[in-house]
């Protein structure tokens, strides 16, 4: 549902009020929308460590109905939207941040899941060196 379509249910809203109360309650919902189309939208330059977050910011933005875009010699990891402020403060953003420590987890699960398929490593197995390793001199000298 769009912002318009909010718009005309909250009219709805106001000229159905039975109360003071509810109708004061859906005008300033009203105005709250209303703010967010006159605000003037903001190009947000986002700089992403990797392809894969970039494809999960873009699809976020689409699902919003904002287009993510690139500039020339941009990195492939970086994403330019434009959008209101208080829209990339508590919705944008903060959905970004919650499916991406979802990404990162499922890699760390899917890669340690591969590398234990692949060698059979325990970490208490693993070989720790003490002592000071020879110098290329006295090791060929060995």
């Amino acid at each position: 549902m769009n912002i318009a379509d909010k718009i005309h249910k909250i009219e709805a809203l106001i000229a159905g009020a039975k109360s003071d109360g509810e109708r004061q309650a859906a005008q300033f919902a009203k105005q709250r929308l209303q703010e967010k189309i006159t605000a003037q939208p903001l190009e947000y330059t986002v700089r992403l460590h990797s392809r894969w977050e970039k494809k999960l910011f873009v699809a976020i933005c689409s699902k919003h109905g904002l287009r993510a875009y690139r500039y020339t010699r941009q990195k492939y990891t970086t994403a330019m939207v434009r959008v209101v402020k208080p829209f990339m403060d508590s919705v944008l953003w903060p959905e970004y941040n919650k499916y991406a420590s979802i990404l990162h987890k499922l890699t760390e699960e899917i890669s340690t899941d591969l590398i234990s398929k692949i060698h059979l490593v325990n970490e208490d197995d693993e070989t720790i060196i003490a002592g000071e390793l020879p110098m290329m001199s006295e090791a060929s000298a060995l």
